[in-house]
């Protein structure tokens, strides 16, 4: 891999160790997470530092995101620029089912949550924050898995249920009802969701859910150009 190539690999590394959970990192917690030696590590985050996309705390010492990591941010979520709606549909979605909902896009070998409403309804709401990601797996991670891969046996299987569900997967209890998301040329888009706590899944509750989020699948087909 050329040398160029690799350093913004490292950039980009030291980027997504960012999250709403860890907004505030050392250096000694960056070199231990990204695997990179120090010295490496502050001419990246110099380098990241002069164009806005770090900041160091000048007590601390400690690195946060910077204005340039925001202004990017704003520059995709205006690209997406229907993002309100979206945020319309899943409160609807919140609202018929009780449960939070999410509209969940790929990233290489990740699933990121670009939208959510949280539900407020019951002190057991599973609740998270737009920008989270985790691993492949869940009702999302499969429907990001089949039909972003075209994987003709996953999508097989969640077409002839017509939903994809799973429960105790990335947390023990954690339920989730979950169907993709076509455009209006019927391209893949993202995958969108009903997430809770498995007490409130029952089969029974399951089919509900899934005809929901199918009402709401189509009308994000008609929205998304």
């Amino acid at each position: 891999m050329n040398s160029g190539i690799k350093v913004v690999d490292k950039a980009f590394q030291v980027l997504n160790t960012f999250s709403a959970a860890k907004k505030n990192i050392s250096l000694k917690e960056l070199a231990q997470i990204t695997q990179q030696n120090k010295s490496t590590l502050i001419r990246i985050c110099k380098s990241l530092i002069k164009h806005d996309f770090l900041m160091k705390n000048s007590e601390s010492g400690n690195y946060q995101l910077g204005p340039g990591s925001w202004r990017m941010g704003q520059i995709y979520n205006a690209n997406f620029n229907i993002g309100r709606e979206i945020k319309e549909i899943l409160q609807e979605l919140c609202n018929e089912t009780g449960q939070s909902a999410g509209y969940w896009i790929r990233s290489g070998d990740i699933r990121v949550c670009l939208y959510r409403v949280n539900s407020t309804e019951s002190e057991l709401a599973h609740h998270l924050v737009e920008g989270s990601t985790f691993p492949l797996i869940s009702a999302t991670g499969k429907i990001l898995l089949a039909f972003g891969d075209n994987n003709k046996q996953l999508m097989d299987d969640i077409n002839k249920k017509g939903y994809a569900f799973t429960s105790d997967e990335r947390l023990e209890n954690l339920a989730s009802v979950a169907v993709p998301v076509f455009n209006s040329r019927n391209e893949f888009q993202a995958s969108l969701n009903v997430s809770g706590w498995k007490q409130f899944f029952t089969p029974k509750a399951r089919l509900q859910f899934a005809e929901v989020l199918k009402d709401k699948q189509i009308t994000l087909k008609k929205l998304l150009p």
